[in-house]
């Protein structure tokens, strides 16, 4: 028994070392993007407005910025097997920062597509090389905690950045925020250079493949199980909700409510800063309960909030309704891309994670156009019904098709042993 609580603790040292070097390595960069995500968000659907275009036609912004990601996914994920991770993760703030500087100067509604198309290569590159490094460095039985904890890290650069850029909005016009965004990826590129390291040296994924390329492809054709369909549709319905939040619900503010950006800014803030007060309880729920265990009530619960928000009337209703939002959809956690480090095997992990972030991606491609087109038609009320229904049946098939990714029970029954 000595021998293995020995061997117990030398692991958790192992894992805790691992933590915070991963902590300090992507981390801080990751800050500093999601700060410069959160600096434009309350102003995106206001500033595609400003170049005289309908409900439908705003949600492009978010559309072209999703379809930067979807055509790059897969074969981002194959370059950073062949090539490493670091590269991508440094070239990727690099891309942002400039596409953003662009947006701002855009002088047509065309022209500011296509840097949000930039801006979504970018993310692409930083996001597929984020999550392989994740796969590769973590252990399974603290996965779930390092995947909230990074969301938390990124929520508290949401939650800040909203506010400042409503209000930078309000003090410089209507394009200052994405000059601020600019300096915010610029400072990620510094601090991806400073504090990045390769988990992949050498293409170490692609000498790994060639040595059992036969018994490797059997293993990832035998992945796309029905199950594993299942589990990247609630990837899909993730995304479709997260990119519904930023435009729905500012346009809903601004043009139902009135509110101004400063106070759709403090909305945003507020089901972040919300969200961040689940990361540890996620964490821990995913990693001692299973996977599902914090996916299935944050779908159901997540979907009855967004039915609430028809009957905001004002500032202060909202914001409730943005908060209830943040605790109930905070309680998955990075559940969902837990899965995905959980089922991405060996050799083939950035192409198998390029195609579950291709899943979500046409989650926010296509979301904000349906649900733009559903506006148009039928008022600024019907989207939420819409999410509602859309995120209880996703807790539905995740409850009964989705197989569970890890279970700590086994992990206890081989220490046992």
């Amino acid at each position: 028994m000595k021998e293995i609580s020995e061997a117990g603790g030398k692991t958790l040292n192992k894992m805790d070392r691992s933590f915070f070097n991963f902590a300090i390595s992507l981390y801080i960069p990751s800050f500093f993007i999601q700060l410069g995500y959160g600096l434009v968000s309350p102003i995106m659907p206001i500033y595609a407005q400003s170049f005289g275009i309908d409900y439908a036609m705003v949600a492009l912004v978010t559309t072209f910025n999703a379809l930067g990601r979807i055509v790059s996914d897969v074969p981002l994920g194959w370059v950073s097997d062949r090539f490493g991770r670091r590269p991508l993760s440094i070239l990727g703030p690099l891309l942002i920062t400039v596409s953003a500087i662009m947006s701002a100067l855009a002088g047509t509604f065309y022209e500011l597509l296509a840097y949000r198309f930039l801006t979504g290569v970018a993310m692409s590159m930083w996001m597929v090389a984020r999550s392989a490094m994740i796969a590769e460095s973590i252990h399974p039985s603290i996965r779930g905690r390092v995947m909230s904890t990074f969301q938390g890290v990124n929520m508290i650069g949401t939650a800040a950045g909203p506010a400042i850029g409503g209000i930078a909005a309000e003090l410089w016009g209507i394009r200052s925020p994405f000059f601020f965004y600019g300096g915010s990826t610029f400072i990620s590129l510094l601090a991806s250079l400073a504090f990045i390291k390769e988990t992949n040296p050498h293409g170490r994924e692609v000498r790994e493949r060639k040595e059992s390329e036969k018994v490797s492809l059997r293993e990832v054709a035998k992945l796309f199980t029905f199950p594993v369909i299942m589990a990247a549709f609630a990837n899909f319905v993730n995304f479709v909700r997260f990119a519904a939040r930023s435009v729905v619900i500012p346009l809903f503010a601004a043009d139902v409510l009135h509110l101004d950006p400063g106070e759709i800014g403090l909305v945003l803030s507020a089901s972040t800063l919300a969200n961040l007060v689940m990361v540890t309880p996620a964490g821990y729920i995913v990693d001692k309960y299973g996977r599902k265990k914090g996916l299935v009530p944050a779908f159901l619960m997540t979907g009855l909030v967004f039915a609430l928000y028809p009957y905001a009337t004002d500032f202060t209703s909202i914001t409730i309704y943005s908060a209830l939002l943040g605790i109930t959809s905070g309680l998955g956690g990075g559940a969902t891309q837990t899965m995905a480090a959980d089922l991405a095997p060996e050799g083939y992990r950035g192409f198998f994670l390029g195609f579950w972030t291709t899943i979500g991606d046409f989650g926010s491609a296509i979301g904000p156009v349906a649900l733009g087109m559903v506006a148009d038609v039928s008022g600024l009320a019907m989207p939420f019904y819409v999410l509602a229904v859309l995120m209880i049946i996703c807790s539905v098939t995740t409850q009964l098709f989705v197989k569970e990714t890890y279970k700590r029970e086994k992990l206890v029954k081989t220490e046992d042993h």
